[in-house]
C-alpha cells in the first residue's frame, strides 16, 4: 500500500509540475531616487515567493527577475511592498497633464511647507483631494498623474497638490501629527461639505477611486 502511495504521490507532483515553468523578466522600475532604493526593491522581490533570483541597477532603472511567476504577480510584489511601479516591454509611466490641459480644470499648486488650514483651498459643492509630494519625492512623480488624469475625467472633484518641502517643515509636522503620514506619496480627501473621508499613503490610485466612488452621488 505504501508503494502505491508513493507511486501516486510522484505522479501528481509531476503533473503539477508541468504547468509551472521558470522565466526571467527584464523590465524598467520607476520611482526610484537613489541606489538604497534600488537595494530596496531588490530585496523585495528577491524575498517574493517564486522568485529564485532578483537585481536592479539604479542607474538604468532596470530590473532582472528569474522565477515562477507572471507579470502581474512581480507587479504587485513591487506595489503591495514599496511604492515603486514597474513597467514591462511597450508600458510607459503616464505623463503628467501639460500646464494648458491643468488651466482648464480645478487644478492648483500650493507651495512654502506652511501648515495648512484646508477649508481655505477647498472648491464649494465639490470633493477636494489633497496630493502631498516633493520634488525629490520619486514614487510622487509616479502617482501625481494619475491623480492629474483622474480630475480630468471627474469634474466634481478638485486636485492641490502640496509641497510639503522637506521632512522639516511645519506642513510636514502637521500632517505627520494629526493624519499619520507615514511617507510619500501621501493624500487626504474631503467630501463636498469639508469633511474628511479618506487618505491614502503610498502610489495608490486604485484607493483614492474606490474613496471618491463611495463618497459620489
Amino acid at each position: 500500500m505504501k508503494t502505491y502511495i508513493i507511486l501516486i504521490a510522484t505522479v501528481l507532483s509531476s503533473v503539477f509540475a508541468i504547468g509551472q515553468t521558470t522565466q526571467t523578466y527584464t523590465f524598467t522600475i520607476e520611482g526610484m531616487t537613489c541606489d538604497a532604493c534600488a537595494n530596496t526593491a531588490t530585496k523585495t522581490l528577491q524575498s517574493a515567493k517564486n522568485v529564485e533570483s532578483a537585481s536592479v541597477d539604479f542607474e538604468t532603472k532596470t530590473a532582472t527577475v528569474t522565477g515562477n511567476l507572471t507579470e502581474t504577480e512581480i507587479k504587485s510584489i513591487l506595489e503591495e511592498n514599496t511604492n515603486f511601479e514597474a513597467f514591462f516591454e511597450g508600458e510607459t509611466p503616464l505623463e503628467p497633464l501639460s500646464d494648458e490641459e491643468k488651466s482648464e480644470l480645478d487644478i492648483s499648486i500650493i507651495k512654502g511647507g506652511d501648515k495648512l488650514k484646508f477649508a481655505d483651498y477647498m472648491t464649494e459643492g465639490k470633493i477636494t483631494i489633497f496630493d502631498f509630494y516633493a520634488d525629490w519625492c520619486g514614487p510622487c512623480r509616479v502617482f501625481s498623474p494619475k491623480v492629474e488624469h483622474f480630475i480630468k475625467n471627474n469634474p466634481n472633484v478638485s486636485l492641490r497638490k502640496v509641497d510639503i518641502v522637506d521632512w522639516g517643515s511645519d506642513l510636514s509636522g502637521q500632517l505627520t501629527k494629526k493624519y499619520e503620514m507615514p511617507a510619500l506619496p501621501f493624500v487626504l480627501i474631503f467630501d463636498a461639505k469639508g469633511k474628511l473621508i479618506g487618505k491614502v499613503a503610498g502610489n495608490h490610485i486604485d484607493e483614492v477611486e474606490a474613496i471618491i466612488k463611495a463618497n459620489s452621488k
